[in-house]
């Protein structure tokens, strides 16, 4: 937590939920929004009104920017195992080409709530057929409830996610400069 206008508000990444984390992802993904208003709608979302910055120098409101942005580099732990409604959802860091064409898919339309449903691809029940575990309505009612998770968890999985599409992407680039053996 850091304190900003004697407020509390979270700013460490195992102190905010993932729906939080994909807020302010939101938010700073923006590009039509300049460094200020995204920092200042972040603070409205985490709950200091915008106006209650507006009487402040400049150079006091980067301070409290930098003080927000301030964390320490940790390592996450890969969480394989997380209870939801009573069910027992299991994932490894490890993508099926379902996975991947689903995750891929996901990202590209990068919707509100996408971290959650990257999630909720790789976290499975282990009771459920493949069928059942891959529908939009369970892929979106499971990223509804992974929401409400510690972001923490999510951490390690975006990490990989990432590896692989950009280990992906730059195979990929290099096939397409190779000569072609006809």
């Amino acid at each position: 937590m850091v304190t900003i206008l004697n407020r509390e508000i979270p700013n460490q990444i195992e102190e905010l939920t993932i729906e939080q984390f994909e807020a302010i992802t939101d938010i700073n993904n923006n590009q039509e929004l300049d460094p200020i208003d995204k920092h200042l709608q972040v603070f409205a979302y985490l709950g200091i009104p915008e106006s209650e910055f507006w009487d402040y120098d400049v150079a006091d409101f980067v301070g409290m920017v930098r003080d927000f942005n301030s964390s320490e580099q940790k390592d996450y732990p890969t969480v394989e195992e997380i209870e939801l409604e009573g069910y027992v959802y299991k994932a490894q860091l490890k993508l099926t080409v379902r996975d991947t064409k689903l995750i891929e898919k996901i990202t590209i339309k990068k919707e509100k709530g996408y971290v959650s449903e990257m999630l909720a691809v790789m976290f499975k029940r282990e009771d459920l057929t493949a069928a059942e575990h891959y529908t939009d309505a369970h892929i979106k009612h499971k990223a509804k409830l992974i929401r409400k998770l510690n972001a923490a968890i999510s951490i390690p999985y975006i990490m990989f996610i990432a590896h692989k599409i950009s280990q992906q992407a730059n195979d990929q680039a290099t096939q397409e400069l190779e000569p072609s053996n006809a």
